[in-house]
């Protein structure tokens, strides 16, 4: 049985354990399309990454599960994430 995860839930977090964005924690928000949405810790950005990306990165250990966040500090990213999208679209 692989430990692997498949399916995300708001909150879960990943350790980005190599590459371009080694040592920030990807915190899931959303998924639309074939597109998953998180908020990047520390640096609080928000990051858009294919679906097929995300599972190749699983995958390959690249990105690593670690825990889903308690409610109160998984509402605390949620509203960081839509600050920093209401700030694009405008």
């Amino acid at each position: 049985m692989s430990d692997k995860k498949t399916s995300f839930s708001v909150g879960d977090v990943f350790a980005v354990s190599t590459g371009k964005y080694l040592g920030e924690f990807f915190v899931f928000i959303e998924s639309k399309n074939s597109i998953q949405y998180f908020l990047s810790l520390p640096k609080m950005m928000n990051r858009e990454i294919e679906t097929k990306n995300i599972q190749h990165a699983i995958d390959k250990g690249i990105l690593e599960f670690q825990e889903n966040l308690p409610h109160d500090v998984r509402r605390v990213c949620v509203e960081q994430y839509q600050k920093n999208h209401d700030k694009t679209i405008r």
